[in-house]
């Protein structure tokens, strides 16, 4: 399914007759095409080679990916509203929760939560080869759930602030798609899987960008901590190592997923990018670098185009 849509009716208006326009001319779209000037859109000319690496990369799986231009709040997306198993991106509500709770005086950063055996989960992270018995602070286990994606660390908060609470939570924000069943998030059993959509992602970050996610002053203590992320192997991958990008990534069999909001300088933007059963992880995961390559190319050339056109007329 394709959605192009947008927060600001405004926006809409201008993506959908772009588009329009597009098919009626039958402009061609080149690696040499610079996009327009002024208010014109880079989300619009960014959309059909975005189109076309979607139906090049899926290759029998499902692919979604939600963007939004925070200057401008044009959105798009490709399947934004597909359920997907979000692995470890489920872990950025879980922090939300951490934090919505924090706010309301339940619970402090520097509370610790003693490791118990039924907390270790395998897979990503550290705190499960870790002594039973050890205690650590909630503040701690945070950024090891967020940077390190700790498994063992995530089951520990998820017991603590609640499995349903989060889950409460995530709604009251409107994320009706984003559920938590399964805390050690490696359920193959079907109807115990964790759920999310890329819209759902996208509008979580965002609350998060403006602010509005709990508090401005949490909102940015979480940013923080997601631009400290250690796991780099998507989103991050082929953009400069200077920009800051506060993400997370999030990778099962067959699955392979990162969101994240990138910084670039007036010109900042939204990706969620989600991928299952693609029949080959490595072409999963290249696919969502791909991705995040071309879109920051296209914002990196809009702003290109802006400045020569100004420095022709001044």
């Amino acid at each position: 399914m394709l959605i192009i849509n947008n927060y600001a009716k405004k926006s809409v208006i201008v993506i959908i007759m772009s588009l329009c326009l597009w098919f009626m001319i039958g402009l061609a779209f080149t690696d040499n095409t610079m996009p327009p000037t002024g208010q014109d859109s880079w989300l619009v000319y960014a959309f059909k080679d975005l189109y076309d690496h979607v139906n090049q990369y899926s290759n029998g799986g499902t692919v979604g990916i939600s963007i939004k231009d925070l200057t401008s709040e044009e959105y798009i997306s490709i399947n934004g509203d597909i359920q997907f198993n979000p692995a470890s991106v489920i872990k950025v509500p879980v922090m939300a929760e951490v934090f919505h709770q924090l706010a309301n005086g339940k619970l402090t950063l520097d509370k610790c939560i003693v490791l118990k055996r039924n907390n270790k989960v395998p897979g990503s992270g550290g705190l499960y080869y870790c002594q039973n018995g050890n205690s650590y602070t909630i503040k701690h286990l945070v950024e090891k759930m967020i940077t390190e994606s700790d498994n063992t660390a995530t089951n520990m908060l998820i017991n603590f602030v609640g499995m349903n609470n989060i889950n409460k939570y995530m709604n009251s924000l409107g994320l009706s798609q984003t559920v938590i069943k399964d805390d050690t998030m490696l359920s193959k059993k079907p109807g115990y899987q964790n759920t999310t959509t890329p819209d759902d992602m996208l509008l979580l970050l965002d609350m998060m960008y403006q602010g509005k996610l709990v508090n401005k002053k949490y909102s940015l203590q979480m940013l923080e901590i997601m631009s400290a992320q250690k796991h780099k192997w998507g989103i991050r991958k082929y953009l400069p190592e200077t920009l800051k990008i506060a993400n997370k990534t999030g990778s099962l069999n067959s699955v392979r997923n990162d969101i994240g909001i990138i910084f670039v300088k007036d010109k900042p933007y939204i990706l969620t990018i989600f991928a299952k059963q693609i029949p080959s992880d490595f072409e999963a995961t290249l696919f969502v670098r791909t991705i995040s390559k071309l879109i920051y190319d296209k914002v990196i050339k809009t702003q290109e185009s802006i400045k020569f056109a100004a420095d022709v007329n001044s």
